[in-house]
């Protein structure tokens, strides 16, 4: 049986039916808009999103099917449209982020697993397969009974819990990987409670008008174009995935073009222009943020040895970059966002100076006003195709590591956890390492660094207060050296390959 939404998206693409579209914007635009703030932290960025992902349903609604999940496919909808605006707004400053949260959703101080959740929810989710996805929009964003949950879904009522089970105890596992580590009910009790908020009626009224085309500001349109590029990619990658096609990526440009072109607006809307083209080899990117003014090592000197170490393992030397100076959280962004899409090799990111902590409390990189969170860090470094290594070398650095991890990541700090070091004593041990064997595997290298540091103490007959750490991409967990035998045959070095 037909869903009463996909019942009203037909009778809209049937008859251009007015009032089916509005009721459809009523009754889904506090999920769209509130999941597009609880991404992008902007409200008027939010609601350029909100407004795109209603004309794209305006566009799509004659191809849908009739089993669609609609709550489930607006919400997937939303997350390519906010994926493409980051790639366009990291220049915004993490404050102005924070103060149009607090001024528009204020996160609920008095829920502090809400608090650590929020950040998480929307990247977790993207993660689950999309049935599970729809069972958990449907029973927890939606607030819908497990029996109109099953009504949906098609199915009995015993099997729609089942799933729902399943589906929330895979995200609670996705959390606990990020350092989350709630219950399955406290997760769905957040969920439900504060997941969605009433959009403002400036977002109802612009989407309601969305199928109109015309109220669609140029902001609005250059959103429209990038998630039709990004749901293009998507549906590539998941026919290539099960052999049913090989396109060459160009085509792919073309196809999301295409489903503008039905649009009178279109031929008003800007051509993409040609991607960046790909950098040839690997590529690394240096940066040296705040340094505490009794630091012991030469900050500077030790980025310039990293860089001639890079070159020694097999990187061109135009292609290591080092940051350094009144560095800013925007031009660090901006840098790894111009890196996106086009280095088509291994990536090394190393951090130098200081760490601390962000206003909503998760660690961060001290750079001139606001400072590099580990949030802003994944979702750059995400754009980046290819193996990438993360070094942080900085105190307390530990923390980074929940939040960077990946398959195709290898992410080290040089300490682990609040108190130990600023300027810990493996950074330079890691760079002597690195220099004294610049092709070894990467936890060989970082073994022998912490091997130093262990001797360094006993020699002072110190106790060691740093404790340098490494997640490991192939099993998926974060080690302690000398960081197990797997992780040296993930990367290899640039040179051999």
């Amino acid at each position: 049986m037909i869903s009463e939404d996909m019942a009203m998206v037909q009778a809209y693409a049937a008859e251009q039916s007015e009032a089916a579209f509005a009721a459809l914007v009523t009754r889904h635009a506090g999920l769209v808009y509130s999941a597009a703030f609880r991404q992008l932290g902007d409200a008027h960025l939010a609601q350029d999103v909100a407004q795109a992902v209603f004309v794209i349903l305006a566009r799509k609604a004659t191809a849908l099917s009739p089993d669609t999940v609609l709550s489930g496919w607006l919400y997937r909808t939303t997350r390519f449209a906010c994926a493409d605006v980051r790639k366009r707004e990291l220049r915004r400053q993490q404050r102005e982020q924070e103060a149009a949260m607090e001024a528009t959703i204020p996160t609920p101080e008095f829920d502090p697993a809400w608090t650590q959740l929020a950040p998480l929810l929307d990247e977790a989710m993207a993660r689950l397969r999309g049935n599970d996805r729809d069972v958990l929009v449907l029973r927890f964003f939606e607030n819908k009974s497990l029996k109109d949950v099953a009504t949906t879904l098609g199915l009995e009522e015993h099997t729609a819990r089942k799933r729902v089970q399943r589906a929330l105890d895979k995200l609670r596992k996705s959390f606990a990987r990020r350092g989350a580590l709630f219950s399955t009910a406290i997760i769905a009790s957040a969920v439900s409670t504060y997941s969605v908020s009433a959009a403002p009626n400036a977002v109802v009224t612009l989407a309601t008008s969305a199928h109109l085309g015309e109220a669609a500001s140029p902001s609005t349109r250059t959103i429209i174009q990038g998630a039709l590029k990004a749901m293009a990619w998507a549906k590539l990658k998941f026919a290539c995935s099960v052999g049913a096609a090989v396109i060459l990526a160009g085509a792919v440009a073309t196809f999301g073009l295409s489903q503008l072109a039905a649009s009178p607006e279109n031929a008003r809307t800007e051509i993409l222009t040609p991607s960046t083209p790909l950098t040839p080899g690997p590529a690394a990117l240096i940066v040296v943020g705040l340094i505490a003014s009794d630091a012991p090592e030469q900050i500077e000197a030790l980025a310039a040895e990293i860089k001639k170490n890079l070159v020694a393992r097999g990187f061109d030397a135009d292609h290591v970059e080092i940051l350094s100076g009144k560095v800013t959280r925007a031009q660090i962004l901006q840098k790894l966002h111009n890196l996106g899409g086009s280095v088509r090799d291994e990536f090394w990111l190393v951090l130098l100076g200081q760490s601390g902590k962000a206003q909503g409390g998760g660690p961060a990189f001290q750079v001139s006003g606001p400072r590099l969170t580990a949030a802003d860090l994944r979702t750059a470094l995400d754009a980046v195709p290819g193996r990438q290594f993360i070094f942080i070398g900085t105190g307390s650095s530990g923390g980074f590591l929940p939040e960077l991890s990946d398959g195709h990541r290898t992410v080290l700090s040089a300490t682990l956890a609040e108190g130990e070091p600023d300027q810990p004593r493996f950074l330079p041990a890691w760079v002597k390492a690195f220099a004294a064997a610049p092709k070894a595997p990467l936890a060989e290298i970082a073994a022998r660094a912490s091997a130093d540091v262990s001797e360094q103490c006993k020699q002072a007959n110190l106790a060691q207060s740093e404790h340098a750490q490494l997640a490991d991409p192939a099993s998926g967990k974060i080690l302690g050296a000398p960081f197990g035998v797997n992780t040296a045959t993930t990367n290899p070095p640039a040179a051999e390959k």
